[in-house]
């Protein structure tokens, strides 16, 4: 069904303000915005779980969404964070393979909906288009290489102080992290308890703060220091 005609023109300009769809042709985008809507997300709630049918394409409106990986065990793993302008779901989308990921939104988020004909139909009119998702695509193996080294040669502290510095890294305040034990553990590949001992051992030595969902770095240096040793 295709949407109300305001709703058409919000989801057309909202299309026309993305890096992704820069230079598309108009048809294209109007071709896009006729099928595609706008959907909010709770923070909590999970927009396609691990092993769905690939039926879309999501781009982040507002909010932010992390990407898990469920490791044969039942262990949750956080491999990567979506924020407005990111778009996500293409993978499966392109290879016609189920989702190799779960999405759940870690704020009150919204996102665009575009099905999987339409997108694919522009794709394959849209050579800019194409590299542009290469490029998000190979870019994405870069850092899943990079996470997959961090968790195959660095022991639990190395790992743990190696996403401190890169979360601190893209902070909004140097210094300040707002994440729960909980949410780092997931994000290293380690359980809360290990999480949990580490930061009170560095605690100890004043390299950070810690409180209820918060970090404070205090002495970023020794961490880098024991991350590159």
């Amino acid at each position: 069904m295709e949407p109300k005609p305001d709703e058409f023109t919000r989801i057309l300009k909202f299309l026309e303000t993305q890096p992704l769809f820069d230079g598309i042709k108009e048809p294209n985008l109007a071709a896009i915005a006729r099928t595609s809507r706008f959907k909010s997300i709770a923070k909590g709630t999970f927009l396609f779980f691990q092993t769905d049918e690939a039926d879309c394409v999501y781009v982040v409106r507002r909010g932010a969404f992390t990407i898990q990986l469920e490791n044969p065990e039942g262990r949750e793993l956080i491999i990567n964070e979506m924020n407005p302008g990111d778009c996500f779901g293409e993978l499966g989308i392109l290879t016609g393979e189920p989702r190799s990921t779960s999405v759940v939104a870690i704020l009150d988020s919204e996102v665009l909906v575009i099905p999987k004909g339409a997108f694919l139909a522009v794709v394959e009119d849209e050579p800019t288009l194409t590299y542009r998702l290469l490029d998000i695509t190979a870019r994405r193996l870069q850092e899943s290489s990079r996470r997959e080294e961090a968790l195959a040669f660095y022991d639990a502290q190395e790992r743990l102080g190696s996403l401190l510095l890169a979360l601190d890294e893209v902070a909004a305040e140097k210094g300040y992290i707002s994440l729960s034990q909980e949410e780092l553990a997931q994000r290293a590949g380690l359980t809360r308890q290990t999480v949990a001992t580490i930061l009170g051992r560095w605690r100890r030595r004043g390299w950070l703060l810690t409180g209820r969902g918060n970090i404070v770095l205090l002495n970023r240096r020794e961490i880098y220091l024991l991350v590159n040793k």
